[in-house]
């Protein structure tokens, strides 16, 4: 899997890898997570990413999302605080074209205020580069917020891929 850094005018994005192996680090990132992964916050992303409640549901959680995908940390550029996360799974590619899905969340004191769409348009300009790619979001049907932060970003609704309950979103980099 493709690790990714990145800067953009307000967000550090990097992998987590390097913070999962320290053990102190990791308990630090479970902490802060802890504040970040609400009910509210996890309301519209898919049950295998939700919290199973518990003493150890976060550390759970975390080694779920690394067994199955490549999990980069979203930090405020000047404080260092998490704001939130990116999700990466390798899709059916073809020898020609990788395909990534995504997914990302972020705290809720950090909504509204355009992370989202700077961390995409980040992403898009870095996997832009490393030639034929395919970058696929779902969406809750019932989180219009995200489904336009694809769209500023410029993926486009597939109606093949989507489901009664979820909007896949797809960018196709030549």
């Amino acid at each position: 899997m493709l690790r990714y850094r990145f800067t953009t005018q307000r967000l550090s994005v990097f992998s987590w890898h390097d913070v999962l192996a320290d053990q102190a680090a990791r308990a630090s990132l479970e902490s802060e997570l802890g504040e970040i992964l609400t009910q509210e916050v996890l309301e519209h992303l898919p049950p295998p990413l939700q919290l199973k409640g518990g003493a150890s549901s976060i550390s759970d959680w975390i080694d779920a999302r690394a067994a199955e995908s490549e999990v980069h940390l979203l930090e405020d550029l000047l404080t260092s605080d998490l704001l939130g996360l990116l999700i990466l799974a390798e899709g059916a590619s073809d020898s020609e074209r990788t395909e990534l899905h995504i997914g990302y969340l972020f705290a809720k004191h950090a909504w509204g205020q355009g992370y989202a769409s700077e961390m995409l348009v980040g992403l898009c300009s870095v996997v832009g580069q490393i030639g034929s790619a395919r970058l696929v979001g779902g969406v809750d049907t019932q989180n219009q917020a995200s489904a336009r932060v694809l769209q500023k970003a410029g993926f486009e609704l597939n109606p093949e891929l989507s489901s009664s309950d979820t909007d896949m979103y797809v960018r196709e980099f030549p």
